[in-house]
């Protein structure tokens, strides 16, 4: 019950409100998100306009950027910063039977998200199902990351790839 109650109050009020420079906004919006998913590590910042699954983990001092959408099944590490209007995904539409409309044919399986510890994602990162974002890795701003990154690398573009070791 005390799961709802959080998650009601997020999204009436605490998504909302300004963004977490405000401290009392940054406060407020972590204490009901302590309440809402699996696992939530010490001083996380889920900012303005967040929306997310309550099936997800964050570790400590990491956060969500301002307008991002985090499906189910995503574990984000410690140290994770990550900018507005990120996208992750764990599942996708099927479309295998061309004899089947692709609306009909529901979606594939989940595939996990694990973004490890100390990332930085850049704004508008689109990261597909079934990735690995390595520790120590910076994604390039409005990349696509459709497969898991190596430790300490440096990814972008659309497709994401690696652009040089840090």
């Amino acid at each position: 019950m005390k799961k709802i109650i959080a998650l009601f109050i997020y999204k009436i009020i605490g998504r909302k409100l300004p963004l977490s420079a405000n401290k009392f906004c940054k406060r407020f919006r972590y204490l009901l998100v302590k309440n809402i998913i699996n696992k939530c590590g010490k001083d996380v910042n889920i900012d303005r306009g967040a929306t997310f699954s309550t099936d997800i983990e964050i570790g400590d001092f990491s956060g969500l950027g301002e307008n991002s959408k985090i499906s189910s099944n995503v574990k984000i590490g410690k140290n994770v910063m990550m900018g507005p209007e990120c996208f992750i995904y764990t599942k996708n539409h099927a479309f295998s039977d061309k004899n089947i409309p692709m609306i009909k044919q529901g979606f594939s399986e989940i595939k996990p998200v694990i973004i490890e510890d100390d990332v930085w994602i850049g704004s508008r990162v689109t990261i597909l199902p079934g990735v690995t974002i390595s520790k120590g890795t910076v994604i390039g701003a409005g990349s696509v990351v459709t497969k898991s990154t190596p430790q300490y690398s440096v990814c972008c573009g659309n497709p994401a790839v690696v652009k040089k070791m840090r």
